[in-house]
């Protein structure tokens, strides 16, 4: 990849919402309400957080929630409550579920038009560390085109090692995918993690295509509501300086994905050139980037951790496989 990547990565990201725009505005009617929903977490007391977005689109390139409609929440056909959206269109409710209950949907009125939505609900032991992990350059390589208006996103492949290394750290902490595609790709989203064998999780996309288009702004405000429900949410995975702000900006222990050295991080980042060493750093450290606490600590540099060494090589120089990434001598301790 040349030492360009880094333009042709935004012109890459802005052509993406371009077609996004387009899509949404796509026959039939792009004043239609439309309803996203985001999936839900249950939190150390028990309850959970539900949420969905009501807005329309009135023209093109932009996104308008709507205010003051009223989003019922279902198991089945069983109301779980209801809530009103707010100035941006958005509604929450916490409400507590029947035991074993995984899916939920939403219903709402907007005059004369009905729309509905569907979202899972997951759990994991209390006390767990939570890792937020991006999807675009993380662990897609996209196709944007493909990814818009194909039916299904044959064409984007997942990044090395990527889907192993998640399942792998699923097993011990909990995991969310956070992203800001549009709402409208949502379910498309779902099928290529499950196709493509992502352990199952939380996927919360931007409920506003103006909101897809500052992400870094979208995911700390997420990031800010998912601590406020859960509390546990320590560690961000990503590959742009978007989500390294957005990590930083909510004190999470902010890991980057740069295969290529492609982005000056600033220094509050740890950088991994591969998904290869960030089970290496995640192995070494594991005592302490299991609690929760000590994560906490070590960001405020009053418990230390041990970050990995990237070797060398001239700009534009092809990385060897062999030389992928340099261990540290901690990594034996996995």
């Amino acid at each position: 990849m040349s030492p360009r990547v880094p333009i042709e990565k935004l012109l890459r990201r802005i052509a993406f919402f371009t077609l996004a725009c387009a899509a949404v505005a796509l026959p039939a009617g792009c004043q239609k309400p439309c309803i996203c929903v985001s999936d839900g977490v249950t939190t150390p007391a028990g309850d959970v957080v539900l949420s969905a977005s009501v807005d329309r689109h009135p023209d093109p390139d932009r996104t308008v929630g709507i205010p003051g409609v009223d989003v019922t929440f279902f198991h089945k056909d069983r109301p779980l409550g209801a809530a009103r959206t707010d100035a941006l269109g958005q509604a929450r409710l916490t409400c507590v579920l029947p035991p074993g209950v995984t899916r939920f949907r939403t219903e709402a009125r907007v005059g004369d038009e009905t729309v509905s939505g569907e979202g899972e609900v997951f759990a994991w032991p209390p006390g767990r560390t939570v890792i937020i992990c991006d999807i675009d350059g993380t662990i897609s390589n996209t196709h944007y085109r493909e990814l818009v208006f194909d039916a299904d996103d044959r064409a984007s492949k997942p990044i090395a090692d990527s889907a192993q290394v998640l399942t792998e750290l699923s097993r011990r902490f909990g995991l969310i995918y956070l992203t800001a595609r549009p709402a409208f790709l949502r379910e498309k989203t779902r099928r290529w993690l499950d196709a493509h064998g992502f352990p199952p999780a939380p996927l919360i996309s931007a409920p506003t295509l103006s909101q897809s288009i500052t992400p870094q702004t979208f995911k700390a405000m997420k990031i800010h509501e998912l601590q406020e429900a859960l509390g546990d949410i320590r560690i961000g995975i990503g590959d742009a300086k978007s989500d390294s702000e957005a990590y930083a900006m909510e004190n999470l222990l902010t890991i980057m994905i740069d295969h290529n050295d492609e982005n000056l991080f600033r220094s509050h980042a740890i950088v991994m050139q591969d998904w290869n060493m960030l089970r290496d750093f995640i192995n070494a450290n594991r005592e302490v980037l299991e609690d929760p606490a000590r994560i906490h600590a070590a960001i405020d540099r009053q418990e230390p951790i041990l970050r990995p060494i990237l070797k060398y090589r001239p700009p534009g120089k092809a990385r060897p496989r062999e030389a992928a990434h340099a261990h540290d001598a901690a990594s034996a301790r996995r």
